[in-house]
């Protein structure tokens, strides 16, 4: 069978389009969300689009079906639909809660479990649970120790249950979380592995039975397990430094931990308190079981990131990672070697605005 030009110009166009990657960027203190595009064969990233939005976003988050855009911002968490890979539209708002210990929005996630409830917080004492439409309020909460300031949070991948780290108040916490409405009820609170470990963000692994937990005062990563039956996590003594060794710790604090598209890789970074240093980006292999198999390497990242240096790794392959910068306001998008000894960047664009670049999200 002979194709007709169409056809192969149809099939040509299908295998280039494949190559090319899309990202949305929050900021910190500008009003606008950055679209990029990142092509894998080509190794360029440009500027797809600069969205105005009404408020900056520290934090973003894309539901399960990519359709919604999830946002934390000075007063409030936003809904934004998603148009396409380049465009998003403002839809509504949810004020914070008038009675929280702040009054900023740090932190925004959601189910992928219908009705697909989002959880966001401030960095306070208090969250409060959305429905996806942001129609009201399902439910606000507040954490009972009475000095937290929880910074991140993570689902089970089913959504029964939301893990929450305590940065102000060395803790994790575990909620319930009813599918049917997304409320959540308090299970149980841990300590962090030592005082002043400050637990800043986490991730669980797909499987569902090992918490990683970003120590960021101490500049490690945590491995917790997740126990089968109250399925609050259990600490083993098992975390990894994020900085080299001799590393003076105080003029680093550890920021992010996600893990690849395949579960093969757990990324994590640390940034630096010091403009003249770098920040540290290290990458760990995962056993079948979801555990640290070991770490693969540090390695120092191009600047000390800022308040950034936010890593998330690509949702097409594992060997890619966007990292967001605001010591300069720049994205790049970084590489495992063939044999995943060390990382390199491979893409960079600036987005000196003043406010980027807070966390990026993969489109597709």
């Amino acid at each position: 069978m002979i194709l007709s030009r169409v056809a192969v110009a149809l099939l040509l166009s299908s295998f280039c389009s494949a190559a090319v990657h899309h990202l949305f960027v929050g900021t910190f203190s500008t009003h606008a969300i950055y679209a990029l595009e990142f092509d894998d064969e080509t190794y360029s990233l440009t500027l797809a689009a600069n969205i105005t939005t009404p408020s900056e976003h520290p934090w973003i988050n894309l539901s399960h079906d990519r359709k919604s855009l999830y946002t934390a911002s000075d007063s409030a968490y936003g809904y934004f639909n998603v148009v396409n890979s380049t465009s998003v539209t403002y839809n509504a708002s949810v004020p914070l809660e008038s009675n929280c210990s702040s009054t900023r929005a740090i932190f925004i996630t959601s189910s992928k479990v219908e009705p697909y409830t989002v959880y966001g917080i401030p960095f306070g004492d208090c969250g409060t649970v959305i429905p996806a439409d942001f129609s009201s309020i399902t439910q606000n909460y507040t954490f009972t120790s009475g000095s937290s300031g929880v910074h991140g949070l993570a689902l089970l991948p089913n959504s029964t249950y939301l893990y929450a780290a305590d940065d102000s108040d060395d803790k994790i916490w575990t909620f319930g979380v009813d599918i049917a409405t997304g409320e959540l009820t308090d299970i149980g609170v841990l300590d962090a592995p030592a005082e002043g470990n400050n637990p800043r963000h986490l991730t669980v692994h797909p499987n569902g039975e090992y918490l990683f937990v970003i120590l960021e005062e101490a500049n490690e990563v945590a491995q917790y397990s997740i126990d089968g039956q109250t399925h609050q996590p259990v600490y083993f003594n098992v975390s990894y430094s994020l900085l080299p060794p001799d590393s003076d710790s105080s003029t680093h604090w550890a920021d992010e931990v996600q893990v690849s598209a395949n579960a093969t890789y757990l990324w994590a970074t640390t940034r630096s308190r010091e403009t003249n240093e770098t920040g540290y980006l290290s990458v760990f292999s995962l056993n079948g079981n979801g555990s640290i198999a070991n770490q693969l390497f540090v390695t120092p990242t191009t600047t000390s990131g800022g308040t950034s240096n936010a890593v998330s790794p690509a949702s097409f392959a594992d060997e890619f990672a966007a990292i967001t910068d605001t010591s300069v306001g720049f994205v790049e998008i970084w590489q495992l070697l063939d044999d995943a000894s060390n990382a390199t960047a491979v893409a960079h664009i600036d987005l000196v605005d003043g406010g980027c670049c807070a966390n990026a999200v993969w489109y597709d």
